[in-house]
């Protein structure tokens, strides 16, 4: 198993665990005096982005304050601590966009195991909540984990890392049991609608649709707020 270290502080009211799982780096947030076992959410950054960014940091204290929510930021391969000149360059090879896709699935089910050693957490209680390519990569990564409850994918569609909605290379069927949310924006310059309504639509389980007003680099607090809706009523 991968060496775990870690460091923590009290800010906020609230645990900061900052820990490297071998390669991955990634930071825990814990309600103060949590008993637990605490839901744990997967907050996942967009391309270019962090763990530590506000688009994480800040949805991660305000829920593991309000809902009493372990929340979970990792770095993506090839950013924030381990950051790389272009990490898109993965993306745009679409065997090196599933070896990416694939590696990360590993990472978020190794941190969970990990955090789940050390931390009172209920694996029952999943969640997960990806914007852009926090989303992309989060198809994988819980269709293949098997244990979320609820997910909510953001400025996603098919594509190079969250795969076909259907036939070879397909995700979609592992999400069955998961109650997803997709979030679009109506004038996203990123991802095309066809290729968000190719994931809505292949999505085998329970499923709602949000379109929310704007670009794709407008990550507001009805993003946000959709988000938290969906988990608060699914975990």
């Amino acid at each position: 198993m991968a060496a775990f270290e870690a460091t923590e502080r009290e800010y906020g009211g609230l645990r900061e665990v900052r820990f490297r799982l071998g390669e991955t780096p990634g930071l825990l947030w814990l309600p103060d005096g949590e008993e637990g076992p605490l839901p744990l959410v997967l907050i996942q950054h967009p391309g270019m982005g962090s763990k530590d960014d506000a688009l994480v940091a800040g949805p991660a204290r305000a829920w593991a304050t309000t809902h009493r929510w372990a929340c979970l930021g990792l770095d993506a391969p090839g950013h924030g601590e381990r950051a790389v000149p272009d990490p898109f360059a993965a993306m745009r090879d679409p065997e090196e966009a599933a070896a990416m896709a694939a590696q990360f699935a590993g990472e978020v089910a190794g941190a969970v195991d990990a955090l789940a050693e050390r931390y009172r957490l209920d694996l029952g209680r999943l969640g997960y909540y990806g914007y852009s390519l926090g989303a992309m990569l989060g198809v994988p990564a819980v269709a293949r984990d098997g244990r979320f409850r609820a997910a909510v994918f953001a400025a996603a569609g098919t594509g190079s890392l969250s795969a076909p909605a259907e036939g070879e290379g397909s995700h979609l069927a592992g999400l069955a049991d998961v109650a997803v949310r997709i979030i679009a924006k109506d004038r996203d310059e990123v991802v095309s609608p066809d290729a968000t309504m190719e994931l809505y639509a292949g999505l085998p389980g329970e499923r709602d649709l949000v379109t929310l007003p704007g670009g794709h680099f407008a990550v507001g607090d009805d993003v946000v707020g959709a988000a938290e809706e969906w988990l608060t009523a699914k975990l």
